[in-house]
């Protein structure tokens, strides 16, 4: 009898620890910390960023964090598609007050927050904007 109320206890725990959890990584090879190698310009060809610019952007859930190169810390929301990701609501500061896209430029966010992915692998990510081609590695 004590054994099979210890196994309704583990099974009852098992199954409210699973249904506690609100939200699951799904983005697959999406999610992790990137580390810029580099960030060309359309059509010119000239290397904007690089590696030693120490850009990253983070992925988790559906939130994004972009930091270094000197320009603090960002948070925004984002949804992804099977070749697209779009950037959206934008906090900064401790507060995480709402800010304009724009303040992501120095992260090589376009205007409009739209990309074309490229290529997404394990290891690498290419994101495309109408005006620049970012290249990531994982970290």
């Amino acid at each position: 009898m004590k054994n099979s109320i210890t196994k309704i206890l583990l099974v009852a725990t098992l199954l409210l620890g699973m249904g506690s959890c609100d939200k699951m990584e799904d983005n697959g090879n999406f999610a992790g910390l990137w580390y810029l190698s580099e960030w060309k310009s359309l059509p010119d060809g000239e290397i904007k960023a690089d590696k030693q610019n120490r850009i990253f952007y983070a992925v988790q859930l559906d939130l994004m964090n972009f930091r270094g190169g000197g320009h603090g810390s960002y948070l925004s929301r984002f949804r992804r598609t099977a070749d697209s990701l779009f950037i959206g609501t934008v906090y900064h500061g401790s507060k995480d007050e709402i800010v304009d896209i724009t303040e992501l430029a120095p992260f090589g966010v376009p205007a409009d927050g739209k990309f074309a992915i490229d290529k997404l692998s394990k290891q690498t990510l290419v994101l495309r904007s109408d005006d620049a081609v970012l290249t990531f590695r994982k970290y």
